[in-house]
Formats: structure tokens, C-alpha cells, sequence
């Protein structure tokens, strides 16, 4: 089967990398476009959201995939991508830390939550006051290893062609393919093969941040309240991320700098410096399902996108469910079928 997947963020990249891995004649169209948010991502696996400390959907089958898919993908490119990386809740108030309490007495939770009596390493980092949670089975995909890695691979492979593929293009190059996956990201809610689908897309923004540190001290939890901080190595923290609903533009803003770090000194007790600053574009949706199909207007044209902020979670679950879909004839998970949605 001979098929074009355009677009090589996390979703194309794990789609193209699994296609081709299951015999399929694969070929990659790519041309780094600004505002993806996949190359400014941090690739954090978390199984508890939101101010209700929620288990995420569906997360252990996720995240059972998504472990020994990453584990394989990095032996076979030569480089280390996993890193399991439990993450340190900061909780504000007593509602907050009865309400984690009790999350953590649920069976479902037990494996996901914990109360550790202090903050561990993080403790000198931290403005007093806040009780203290642990998130368990959460983890980090090094998503700035593994994108240049796929990019170096499908170029080597001759699978790889840096170039945009425009509406008009598609219609003429479904002649050549028995297949043409847009997996572009953001830029999916204006393709004109898949009208009307529910998307809600989010800028959001990051800081690279340098942290103040004690002699010796070694940070390897993730760190969580408003903001999320990310070891990156060397007192270098990844620090975001920010929700726009509305922008002028993808450019990193002073506006949402200042958010963060408005919402960082109010975690931390030591001073920090900015080392970067970077912006991009989510394809979130409004039910957070990903949109999965086929179009209606051309049957050759197919979507694998919406995997919104948990790209790593997702993409490698629906990318070997999606390749069953088309290489298999297999049906859609209907949670994730565009079909779902009147009008699709």
C-alpha cells in the first residue's frame, strides 16, 4: 500500500515510523512550517489532571503502548527517549490536599497518587505553605531526540520530501497513492477535506528556565501546580505551559512570559533566570478526543490529527490503531472516528 502522510510532528512522525514498520510503501512531505507545538513540546506523560485530580482517559492502555512503543522506536534509531519521571503536586490549600487525599483511598488511584511527607530534593526550591502530592506513573519523551531522529531516518531512507502540500496538490497526488494522511496539526482545522470538524486550537507558550541551585542538588521529579517544570539537565528546567484561545500571531509574547512568570514565583522560593522562550499551536479539540477518518469528499484522503496536549500519551496507541484501519480494514474506535461528530 503506497501512502503519503503530511506532516512529520508527533502524530505523522509515530504514524509513518509504524506504517512503514508494518510493510506499507511510505512516503513523508514535511516542511517545518512555523507554530508547530510538537518541536516546543516537553512530552510529558501525566495520568492526573485538572482541579479534580482526575485519571486520564484511558491512560493505563496508553500508557502501557506508549512505553514499549518508545522503548522499541529508541533502540531502533539508536537513542534514549523514555525516561519514567514520577512528578512532584503542589497543592495550595487544605481543600486541596483532603480532596488529593481522598483520590489517593479510590483502588483506581492507588497506583497513579501518593502523600509523601515532604518534597524531597524539590524542598529548597519551593515557597513554604503548600502540602505536597506525588504523581506516580508519569514519564517524559525526549520529543527534541526523537523528532531530528525520525527527520534524519525517513531523509536517509529516501522516504522524506521537505516540501508543503497544498489542498490543490492533494487532489492531484490521490492518482498516485492509495492513501493521503494529513497529520498537520493546527493547520488541519482549514483543510477543506474535513469541514466543520470540532476544533478548538490553543497557542500555548513555554520558558527554558535556569534555576538557583545548592551544591549537589539533583531535581528528578517533575514539578506541578499552574505551571509544569521539567528537568531538562544541568539546573535547566522546561517551564509552561500557557492556554491562548486567541492570538495575533505565533510568535512568543511578552504577555504570556510574564504569566509564567508570574505563576512561577509563586512556586518557587529561589530566583531563576530565562534561557529561552518558545511558542506553538495545539490541535486541540473541544471534546479532547482525536479526530480519526476518512474524508467525504475525496475517498483517498484520510485524517490522523486532534491528539492535542497529550501527543505523547496518544499518538502511539492510534497510530498502530490507525494503520490497522488502513492496512487491515479494520473499524475505527468510535470515540475517535470523525463520524462522531454531526456533519463530518
Amino acid at each position: 500500500m503506497k501512502i503519503l502522510v503530511v506532516g512529520q510532528g508527533i502524530a505523522g512522525g509515530m504514524l509513518a515510523w509504524t506504517l512503514h514498520h508494518r510493510g506499507a510503501q511510505v512516503h513523508i512531505a514535511d516542511a517545518g512550517l512555523p507554530g508547530g507545538s510538537s518541536a516546543v513540546a516537553a512530552g510529558i506523560l501525566n495520568p492526573i489532571t485538572g482541579k479534580r485530580f482526575v485519571k486520564s482517559w484511558r491512560y493505563d492502555e496508553f500508557y502501557q503502548t506508549a512505553e514499549s512503543t518508545y522503548r522499541s522506536v529508541g533502540t531502533s534509531l539508536g537513542i534514549s527517549i523514555w525516561t519514567e519521571q514520577p512528578m512532584l503536586r503542589l497543592l495550595g490549600s487544605a481543600e486541596e490536599a483532603n480532596n488529593w487525599s481522598a483520590r489517593c483511598a479510590l483502588a483506581d488511584y492507588a497506583d497513579h497518587m501518593a502523600e509523601p511527607q515532604n518534597a524531597g530534593s524539590w524542598a529548597p526550591y519551593i515557597r513554604p505553605g503548600f502540602h505536597i502530592g506525588l504523581i506516580k506513573k508519569a514519564a517524559r519523551v525526549h520529543f527534541d531526540l526523537l523528532l531530528d531522529a525520525w527527520r534524519k531516518w525517513a531523509q536517509q531512507e529516501g522516504l522524506f520530501s521537505n516540501k508543503v502540500i497544498d489542498y490543490p496538490e492533494i487532489e492531484k497526488l490521490s492518482a498516485a497513492y492509495d492513501a493521503i494522511v494529513c497529520c498537520e496539526g493546527y493547520r488541519g482545522g482549514d483543510n477543506p477535506y474535513f469541514p466543520d470538524l470540532p476544533w478548538q486550537i490553543a497557542k500555548g507558550e513555554a520558558l527554558l528556565i535556569r534555576l538557583a541551585s545548592p551544591p549537589g542538588a539533583v531535581l528528578g521529579e517533575m514539578l506541578k501546580k499552574t505551571m509544569t517544570l521539567v528537568p531538562y539537565g544541568s539546573n535547566l528546567f522546561w517551564a509552561g505551559g500557557s492556554y491562548q484561545w486567541h492570538y495575533p500571531d505565533l510568535k512568543p509574547s511578552a504577555g504570556e512570559r510574564d504569566y509564567i512568570v508570574r505563576h512561577l514565583n509563586e512556586m518557587l522560593a529561589v530566583p531563576f533566570e530565562i534561557a529561552g522562550h518558545h511558542a506553538g499551536v495545539r490541535p486541540t479539540v473541544k471534546d479532547r478526543r482525536p479526530l480519526l477518518g476518512q474524508s467525504s469528499l475525496n475517498d483517498k484522503v484520510f485524517l490522523f490529527n486532534g491528539m492535542g496536549t497529550k501527543g505523547a500519551l496518544l499518538a502511539p496507541y492510534w497510530a498502530a490503531h490507525f494503520s490497522d484501519y488502513l492496512i487491515g480494514g479494520k473499524a475505527l474506535d468510535a470515540e475517535v472516528d470523525i463520524r462522531r461528530v454531526r456533519g463530518a
